[in-house]
Formats: C-alpha cells, structure tokens, sequence
C-alpha cells in the first residue's frame, strides 16, 4: 500500500516539474514583458525578416525531422542545451545594449533572433504535452500563463541585477525540468494517458471537419496583429521608470487572470466547448482594448493592458491546443509548428505594417490595416457563427433521428425476446437473463445485473439452453435475431434491420 502511494506521488511530480518548466519557458518567451528593465527601440525591417526566416527555417527542419524518423525531438538534449547556450547569449547581448553599448545592426539583428530560442523551446514543450491528456495538458497551461504573470510582477521586488541574473536562469531551468520530466514519466502514467488521448482523438474528429486548420491560423495571425496595435501604443510611454513599472504590473495582473479563467471555465466545460467560448471572446476583448486605447490615449494604458493580456494568453492557447483535434498521420506536432509560426507570423506582419510602414507612409495606413484585419476577422466570425449553428441544427436532427431508431429497436428487440420466452415456456425470472445473454452478456454481468450470485446465474443459463435444446449462446443470439426480424417485418415489412451495437 505504501509502495503504491509513492509510486502514485512520483507519478505527479513529473506533471508538476513540467508546470513549473513551462512558466519559466512562456516566461523566457516574452522578455520584453519586463518593460521596467529597458526601453526597446522600434525594429528595423532587417530584423523583422531575419526573425521571420529563423522561425520559418528552425520549425521546417524540426517538422521534417519529425515526419521522417517520428522521434521525440523534446527528448533531444543537444538541441535543448543549444537553444539554451544561444538564448542566454542573446540575453546578454540585451543586457549590453540597455547598457548603453552600441553594438551595431548586425549584431544587434543577431541578438534579437537569439532571444527567440525560448519560443522553439515553448514548442517542444507542446510536443511533450501531446502525449498528454488534454485537460492535464491545458490545467498545466492555465497555472502555467498565471505563473508567468506573478513572475512579471514579483521580479521588481528585486534589484535591477538581480532581475537579470534571474531571467538568465529561467531557460536553463526549464530546459532542465523538461529533462527530468520526461525521465520520470514513466511507463504506466504514458499507458494512463494514451487511453485518454484515444478518446481525445475520437472526440475531435467532427472538430476538425468543422473548423478548417488554415481558419484558425489565418485568424490567430490577424488577431495578433491587431494586438501589435495596441501594444504599440504601450511602447511609446515606456521609460524604465514609474511608466515602465505600471505596464509590468498590468500586464502581469491580465496574463494572471487569464490563467485564472482558463483553469476556471476548464472544470465546467468540455474541451470543444471551453475553446469556442474563448474564441468568441478574444474579438470583444480587443474591441474592448482597442476602444479604451482611443478614449484614453496612454492615460488608459493600465485599464486596456488586462483586456491586452488575456487576449494574448488565449492566442497562445489556441497554439497550444488547438492542433491537438488534427492529428493527421498522427503528427499533431506539424501543426503545433504550423500554428505557432502563424502566432509570429502575425507579431511580425504587426510589426511591420503598425510601426514600421506608417513612420513612411502616414498614420492612415496603420488605420487602414487595423480595419481591414478587424473587418476581415469579424466577417470570418460571423460565417463561422452561422456554419456552427446549421452544423448543430443537423447534428441534432441526425441524434433524433438515431434515438428514435434506437428506441423503436430497443422495443421490437424487447418484444422479440418476450416472444421467444414464451415460445420456449421460460419463466420470468428465465426471461431477464435470456434477454442479457440476447444482448451478449456473460453470467458474470447477468449476476450483477439482476443481483444474484454467479452460480444462480448459470444455473438459470443451464435451465435455459436445456428448454431451448441448444449448446451455445451464440446460437440462441441467432434464435432471438430471426425473432426480431419477424416483428420489425411486421412493423414496417422491411427485410431487415438494424441490431443495436450494444447486443454484439
């Protein structure tokens, strides 16, 4: 019993080491959350590009790995130690640049890709949870986004040297934990899980029938790139002081209420349910941002930066989630890559098209863009609205029509077995277990069922074979289908019909 409890203890930890791994990673992703640490100049076009090729590259090469050898690619400690080498050195070479050192284009283009290695690492650990239930999967990324939140607000408490030695640690941590995760994942928790991720699987088929991959990509880069367009007003007031501090808090207030929400809404909803409601939400959310960030201007930065933050947090729980209900070719792994470029994809086309071309071509085209994404997203809403409501309406009809068949079945069967008893002369109690052994129950479950030991049982099944002088149970199944074809023939003259699958 003991040995038990342990072993179920051991089971957990490695769940718990991959939260824990996952906060330091979705913080590590977004270092320029930490605004009251530095003050970043507006992106050139050179780098927006370089970032762009490296995601493009990076994710090309591990999904061609992927789809050739089908191996774990979290599992790979040379990849994992280098995306930590390289992230700490682009991290350094930030450090040197809010320093006051000027370290010129290139290599200023050379350190901002670098600093994006934790993104890589995010997706690993998305493929790590594919081998996870889903409801583990997103519980984990609920106090995971809520983690990263009170990280945001809890290293200013520190001195500036402190917070950046410990934003060095947060990738090689985390790269860590994935290791000893893994390693104490054991054989039998992966058993546990599979069972769960085969039902997971059946359930997400209609899902993706009805909502098309490229859909929900195309509208998770627009959606970011509407984000860009708030966040830029953000930029614009940071100041490495009291400005800069505001936003930090803010935002990690918002990131830690949407893990709140998250975890909430998961406990009362099912998985389809849970993501359709937060896709519905995400446009009202930045509406709501996007109107505040027009009536206050930047005195209404700390009021649309929670709306901003949820947002956000629900745009990297679709890249999270979402690509588990396509598992074609069972590499759902593909469309993690798939989804997550389309994430920065959308942060790089914002960008661009926000703060970038407008300082050229006037502020009208930043108002033009953001209408046209906006405008683009709402139309893609509405039809989705419309396909989901006549979708349900013929789901409905069609599980109406299925019970009504079931239970017409149900009832010829029912009257099918009744015929055959009396047929055979059985008695009542005779008549219950002919009717379980028709549906193909052992005397076992007849047992149970009818709340008799297992020796009356086959006592009863003796008694039954021996009125009906036959040997088999497979025959008297064949004794009561003739039976029920006769009365469905009766009914309606068919010449045949459908048995119920819970009678084989």
């Amino acid at each position: 019993m003991a040995e038990k409890s342990k072993e179920r203890i051991a089971d957990g930890r490695w769940l718990v080491a991959a939260t824990v791994g996952l906060t330091l990673c979705v913080a590590g992703t977004e270092y320029e959350r930490y605004t009251a640490l530095w003050v970043f100049e507006t992106r050139s076009v050179a780098e927006l590009a370089s970032i762009v090729v490296y995601f493009a590259a990076v994710l090309a090469v591990l999904v061609r790995r992927t789809l050739k050898s089908k191996s774990r690619l979290y599992r790979c400690k040379p990849l994992l130690v280098g995306l930590a080498v390289v992230q700490t050195a682009g991290l350094a070479g930030r450090c040197m640049q809010a320093a006051g050192v000027s370290l010129g284009e290139p290599f200023s283009v050379i350190v901002s890709v670098s600093m994006h290695c934790a993104s890589i690492l995010f997706v690993l650990y998305a493929e790590f949870f594919l081998d996870v239930g889903v409801r583990k999967a997103v519980s984990s990324f609920a106090f995971a986004i809520a983690g990263a939140g009170v990280l945001q607000i809890l290293v200013l408490g520190f001195d500036w040297t402190v917070s950046i030695a410990l934003l060095f640690l947060f990738v090689p941590i985390s790269i860590g934990l994935l290791i000893w995760s893994d390693s104490r994942y054991g054989p039998g928790a992966r058993e546990v899980e599979r069972e769960d991720i085969a039902a997971e699987v059946r359930d997400s088929e209609s899902f993706a029938r009805d909502y098309p991959f490229w859909e929900y990509c195309t509208s998770i880069a627009l959606l970011e790139v509407l984000l860009i367009a708030l966040h830029s007003t953000v930029m614009v007031t940071q100041d490495s002081g009291g400005a800069s501090f505001t936003i930090q808090v803010t935002s990690g207030i918002g990131t830690l209420v949407a893990g709140a929400i998250f975890y909430a809404l998961l406990r009362y909803l099912q998985e389809t349910e849970f993501l359709e409601l937060l896709r519905i939400l995400v446009l009202p959310l930045v509406l709501v941002a996007l109107y505040i960030s027009a009536l206050f201007g930047a005195s209404g930065v700390p009021l649309y930066l929670v709306p901003l933050a949820v947002a956000y947090s629900i745009l990297l729980l679709f890249v999270w989630t979402v690509p588990r209900n396509y598992r074609k070719g069972n590499a759902p792994f593909v469309f993690t890559c798939i989804a997550y470029f389309s994430y920065r994809a959308g942060w790089a086309l914002g960008i661009f098209g926000i703060m970038i071309l407008p300082n050229r071509y006037g502020e009208l085209l930043e108002t033009g863009i953001i209408l046209a994404a906006f405008s683009v997203l709402l139309v893609s809403s509405a039809i989705r609205l419309l396909k989901y409501r006549r979708n349900s309406a013929r789901r409905l009809d069609e599980a109406r029509e299925v019970a009504e068949l079931q239970a017409n079945t149900d009832i010829a069967f029912s009257e099918a077995c009744a015929r055959v008893a009396k047929r055979f002369q059985l008695t009542s109690r005779e008549g219950e277990v002919l009717v379980l052994l028709a549906r193909g129950r052992n005397a076992r479950h007849i047992a149970e069922s009818l709340v008799i030991s297992d020796g009356t049982a086959r006592t009863h099944i003796m008694h039954i074979y021996q009125k009906m002088e036959i040997s088999s149970q497979q025959v008297l199944m064949d004794i009561v289908d003739d039976e029920l074809r006769a009365v469905m023939g009766e009914r309606d003259g068919a010449t045949s019909f459908p048995i119920s699958s819970d009678r084989r």
